[in-house]
């Protein structure tokens, strides 16, 4: 059927297949709400429109929910339902102006869910049931008044009956209501969701019928004999576990058939009207308590589920930044040797266009070739550690390391006119099981960054190798500027830099490198002006 909740001003006959779809859902509203209250007149309050049980009422707040358009069909239904299923038949005029005050009360009603609320009949989400809880019994009391109001005023009820009448038209509404309404939002949810598979709903109904079966014994029981009524109360557990277990849904179309059982039961044995009541105000408890909870295991569900979808998009993301961090990690670190490569064929080409000496110009192209050789070394790192989660380790004497580290950055010191030493204290080596390819980056990384933040010609850099109990102290210390006071705290930081073309790169990666190596990388600044690194590594 066609939603007409979509605008309420909007001409239901706009074409030919909506007029025929609301002709339709019109004649079927017309003909149920007259069958309900044919089957539900016996139970009618002393002979007035007002019984214990109003399903015709829900189904009339539904349709106007769907569309104001209905709201002529819901006032003719409700004054020949009067005038065809009361007892006691009324002037026409006092059935007019009742049922008019009646059907301005659902109405207000209808608008109230849907244009307060946002409530919608086909989508209502669990979370709306706040809303019919809270609307429907206030309304129904509100409405009720005015009703009762109006048959007392136009001779319809005796004044003295005005508060039982009050009281069954609460009853009947409210306990129909806060089932009702539910249970068919249920229904269409269910109509509108996918095919079903045997493998899914097998187990559910098979638990689901089986509740049902001890629902109806313990009705039937209860409302055999009206002393043992309280027996009613063993409903609670097994429609507060179906809600717990399988939510809204299956919660609310469980308490609709405990209703109609409840109903069957209650005629079948003649109950009277009061103890009809009774068990119509126990229905309501029992519906508002199990639809609450199913509808809070639903949203718990939904979120749970919103959760999971969340979960997965941000690893795909992080996967994303994971795999840019390595992309930018590994420019990071053959930029280096690459420079160096760039330089020393730079280099050696001038020297055999000069012609100044064959051997300057291999003495260049050999130290090309060692740079290669480390690029190609961190390459492999690199993709062992993609492949495997895990790189190759070996023992290494690190005063021997630092002294590579030396060599292979004396050229950017001799570049700047800055003194590069290496200082050592120890009489015998020092020795790590380590990373060497990660290690050597991370320690030439400080270097270089020493190199580059002292005054050319006058500054200087110390490279040393010192032990402290079972840690080895990789340092280097230059009598540059210092850390700069708005970075400090963010110096580890990646993509942090005052370089021009820096990455920012080279001190979270030496950080992470000690990090695997269970050792850690820390700063001092030093007087009266200059900055120390440390890398600091567990010995073998």
């Amino acid at each position: 059927m066609t939603d007409f909740a979509a605008s309420s001003s909007a001409n239901p006959f706009a074409d030919s297949a909506r007029g025929r779809n609301f002709v339709r859902l019109g004649l079927f509203y017309l003909v149920a709400y007259l069958a309900l209250n044919w089957i539900t007149a016996h139970r009618s309050i002393n002979g007035s429109p007002i019984t214990l049980w109003s399903p015709d009422d829900a189904l009339s707040v539904m349709l106007i929910m769907e569309s104001l358009a209905f709201a002529p069909l819901l006032w003719v239904g409700q004054i020949a339902s009067d005038q065809l299923f009361s007892e006691v038949h009324h002037p026409l005029f006092a059935t007019v102006v009742c049922e008019s005050t009646l059907a301005l009360g659902y109405l207000a009603m209808a608008l109230t869910l849907r244009n307060r609320f946002g409530l919608q009949i086909r989508s209502m989400r669990p979370r709306d049931l706040v809303a019919v809880m809270a609307v429907a019994p206030l309304g129904a009391a509100v409405i009720g008044l005015f009703y009762c109001s109006a048959l007392v005023a136009t001779g319809e009820a005796p004044q003295g009956e005005f508060l039982s009448s009050y009281a069954g038209f609460w009853i009947g509404d409210a306990a129909a209501m806060v089932v009702i309404i539910p249970a068919t939002c249920s229904i269409f949810r269910v109509l509108v969701a996918e095919p079903w598979r045997r493998t899914e709903v097998g187990h559910p109904l098979f638990l689901l019928s089986v509740t049902l079966i001890f629902v109806a014994l313990v009705v039937f029981l209860s409302a055999s004999h009206v002393d043992s009524r309280y027996l009613f109360n063993l409903c609670y557990l097994p429609i507060l576990m179906v809600g717990m277990k399988f939510g809204y849904d299956a919660g609310a179309l469980m308490l609709l058939l405990a209703q109609v059982l409840l109903l069957i039961a209650l005629d079948y044995f003649g109950v009277n009207d009061k103890d009809f009541a009774s068990y119509q105000v126990m229905m309501f408890v029992l519906s508002v308590s199990g639809q609450a909870l199913g509808a809070m295991v639903t949203e718990w569900e939904a979120a749970t589920a919103q959760l999971r979808r969340q979960q997965a998009e941000l690893a795909k993301v992080s996967e994303r930044a994971t795999n840019g961090a390595m992309a930018a990690a590994m420019s990071h670190e053959i930029s280096q040797p690459l420079a160096s490569i760039a330089a020393y064929v730079l280099g050696a080409r001038r020297l055999l266009e000069s012609g100044q000496g064959e051997e300057k110009a291999l003495g260049a192209l050999r130290k090309a070739e060692n740079e290669a050789a480390r690029a190609r070394k961190i390459v492999e790192r690199l993709r062992d550690f993609v492949a495997k989660g895990e790189v190759a380790r070996e023992l290494v004497d690190l005063g021997e390391l630092a002294a590579v580290i030396l060599r292979l950055q004396s050229d950017a010191a001799r570049e700047r006119d800055v003194s590069l030493r290496l200082a050592t204290t120890e009489d015998r080596p020092l020795r790590a099981r380590i990373d060497r390819v990660g290690v050597e980056q991370a320690l030439a990384n400080l270097a270089l960054n020493a190199i580059e933040a002292v005054p050319a010609h006058t500054g200087h850099v110390v490279i040393a190798v010192t032990r402290r109990g079972g840690m080895a102290a990789l340092s280097v210390e230059d009598n540059g500027p210092g850390v700069a006071a708005e970075i400090a705290e963010r110096l580890f930081e990646p993509f942090e830099t005052t370089k021009p073309r820096g990455m920012g790169l080279g001190l979270p990666l030496a950080r992470e490198i000690a990090a695997q190596h269970s050792g850690r990388l820390s700063w001092r600044p030093v007087a009266p002006r200059g900055t120390v690194f440390e890398l600091e590594l567990p010995l073998a």
